[in-house]
């Protein structure tokens, strides 16, 4: 929708430099933006390259040297990503929602329960005692299992399985393909044969949690696996049974928290990084990408590598890694010299 540069500028609280009535039809990128799209600035390296851009306005964070031509516009703020996500939210398109209602195809078994004003999709299943909160949407196909329990203003995406006796808090969204209470991968070897554990717990998901696509959160062994208040985990990140994740915690993809580990608020994993099983992590722990927790970690520390060290030490022996291959050819080296005044007549024994 074409909005003016004023209008952006309202939209973040932004103070305008430049053209006001600059007419914008999209947002982009600063390397693809054209003349009528608006791009955004967070960084010193995209400062300098505003002025010579196609770009005819930016967001920019406060403190920044960006020059501008006279027809460009530049909106300034605390911080342009914040801002960015403020205009994009007046720009998005209505989320294609089901009708307010249940869909024809839905099955729902008359003991569940439905808060008002849901939306319910097309072939979606509903079981016995699942109670279903005001306003929340279920897109089609998902399946919520006997005794289940959302909170209101939930949404989830199609394909989404929340088995039997599992919570959502409100306002909590899972993307497509997401998985709720899996069992928990439980088993013990006897008499020649692996026996399964029967997982009877559950998990809850507390308010303004968002899973990602594919993302799998199993369900306890006794007690509920719990992902804390606020927590985001991207597509394809695994939580196994027992496990409790604290409150505002990001998971990056293809991250996976072992069972039973027990994790404090604030936790960042980066993609591709694991927590080993029974581990505890303490508030504000920073695990970097591919990188494998094998020990409890203290409230703070930032780590890194397989097996996950502090990050200082971590860094400071790649930086040694790297080098070994000059350390390498210097010994070469030195062993020559050596040889040669082994070898030289002077050094002879009389």
């Amino acid at each position: 929708m074409p909005f003016s540069a004023r209008e952006a500028a309202a939209w973040c609280q932004g103070r305008l430099e430049g053209p006001g009535k600059n007419i914008f039809q999209a947002m982009e990128f600063l390397p693809e933006a054209g003349p009528e799209q608006l791009t955004f600035i967070g960084h010193p390296s995209y400062a300098r390259a505003f002025v010579a851009s196609r770009a005819s306005g930016a967001v920019c964070t406060n403190g920044l040297a960006v020059s501008r031509r006279p027809e460009q516009t530049l909106i300034w703020v605390p911080n342009a990503d914040l801002a960015v996500a403020q205009i994009l939210e007046k720009l998005a398109p209505p989320p294609p929602w089901p009708p307010p209602g249940v869909h024809p195809s839905a099955v729902i078994h008359a003991g569940a329960v439905l808060g008002q004003d849901v939306r319910i999709g097309p072939q979606v299943v509903i079981q016995a005692g699942a109670v279903i909160g005001e306003r929340t949407v279920l897109m089609a196909q998902d399946f919520i299992g006997a005794g289940a329990c959302l909170g209101a203003d939930c949404v989830l995406w199609p394909q989404v399985v929340v088995r039997d006796g599992c919570t959502l808090g409100q306002r909590v969204i899972l993307h497509p393909g997401c998985i709720i209470g899996a069992d928990g991968f439980g088993y013990r070897f006897a008499a020649g044969r692996h026996i399964k554990i029967p997982q009877i717990g559950g998990v809850i998901i507390e308010d303004d949690c968002e899973l990602g696509a594919n993302t799998t959160v199993d369900r306890g062994k006794f007690s509920h696996t719990v992902i804390g208040r606020g927590s985001k985990l991207d597509n394809l990140v695994q939580v196994g049974h027992n496990a409790r994740i604290g409150r505002h915690s990001i998971l990056v993809a293809h991250t996976a928290v072992g069972g039973s580990v027990r994790a404090g608020d604030y936790l960042m994993m980066g993609g591709g990084s694991v927590v080993g099983d029974h581990l505890e992590l303490g508030e504000a722990v920073r695990v970097a990408a591919f990188s494998a927790v094998a020990r409890d970690t203290p409230a703070g520390q930032a780590v890194a590598g397989a097996p996950a060290r502090p990050a200082r030490e971590f860094f400071a022996q790649l930086r040694a890694y790297y080098r070994l291959p000059q350390l390498a050819e210097t010994v070469r080296r030195l062993e020559e010299r050596i040889a040669e005044l082994e070898s030289s007549p002077k050094n002879d024994s009389p």
